[in-house]
């Protein structure tokens, strides 16, 4: 059994016609420390007070404090 090119063509262009791409805006930061259930995290510029966080593992918090003049080092 031999597989002619053309076929293969036509089964890679069925598949880019019907392909649909699911997108999701996500801002990701970088955790900088952990100590006593308090995370520091850079990277969430557009965070605001009160809103929920989601961590890996199904874990949430919630931002309490967000200052443009810090910086983690």
């Amino acid at each position: 059994m031999s597989i002619k090119a053309s076929e293969i063509s036509e089964l890679i262009k069925a598949r880019i016609q019907n392909f649909t791409a699911a997108t999701e805006a996500r801002s990701v930061g970088t955790v900088v420390t952990v100590t006593d259930g308090i995370v520091r995290i850079h990277g969430l510029q557009d965070v605001v007070q009160g809103e929920m966080l989601e961590f890996p593992k199904n874990t949430f918090g919630l931002a309490l404090n967000s200052s443009a003049t810090r910086s983690a080092r």
